[in-house]
């Protein structure tokens, strides 16, 4: 996915192309879907963080079975970066860290957002950055409606400091469809490996765009 939200260059749908730098501007969120290997996913995270030459904010969000933060980092950026927040996700009775439920994650997810936001210089359209690698993990561990209102708070905190927020669930977007996807989600990206890694996006009121490389 290219650094502004868009598929790929050379997209030739309309609606889609038109809404998207909007989309930036304001803010959105968007559900990463596909049976994919870590590699592919891993990949699309990088470029959905943001090129590392280019002043972004970014929080990162693991959970038990998330892959190592080298792996999901762009390139020549480290979770020691001022820039950039990890936070480690392990329910009560899992090695419980600080967050004990999605709840208190949401609130130190949503702290973060407001720390980058209230610094000297405002942030810009795009700038902050945040990505939940593995949200299978939480589907799987906790009842919807617990991950429901975590999705809302997170996607409501991205919103409010005009970022982009994506969220990876590494299996068919029907397998997440009890969820409220259209109103959580500004976007979907879809990944697949044919012959090589590809991509497309769709909007909830728009069909997908063709697969193109990622």
């Amino acid at each position: 996915m290219s650094d502004d939200c868009r598929a790929a260059r050379g997209v030739r749908e309309p609606a889609v192309i038109d809404t998207l730098p909007r989309l930036k501007r304001r803010g959105c969120n968007l559900l990463v879907t596909g049976t994919v290997s870590d590699a592919t996913a891993n990949r699309a995270t990088r470029r959905l963080l943001g090129a590392p030459d280019v002043e972004r904010k970014r929080i990162l969000v693991r959970t038990v079975d998330a892959p190592p933060v080298a792996e999901l980092l762009p390139t020549g950026v480290t979770a020691d970066d001022s820039s950039v927040r990890v936070f480690d996700y392990r329910p009560t009775g899992v090695a419980c860290d600080s967050f004990g439920s999605l709840g208190g994650l949401a609130s130190a997810v949503s702290s973060a957002v407001d720390d980058f936001a209230s610094r000297s210089t405002p942030l810009v359209g795009g700038e902050l950055r945040l990505s939940i690698p593995s949200l299978g993990s939480l589907v799987a561990t906790h009842d919807i409606a617990s991950v429901e209102r975590f999705l809302r708070r997170t996607t409501d905190a991205v919103v409010g400091a005009r970022g982009m927020g994506h969220y990876r669930y590494p299996g068919p977007r029907v397998d997440v469809a009890t969820l409220p996807l259209d109103r959580l989600f500004d976007g979907f990206v879809d990944l697949r490996e044919h012959a090589r890694p590809q991509q497309r996006l769709s909007l909830p009121t728009t069909p997908p765009t063709e697969w193109v490389d990622l």
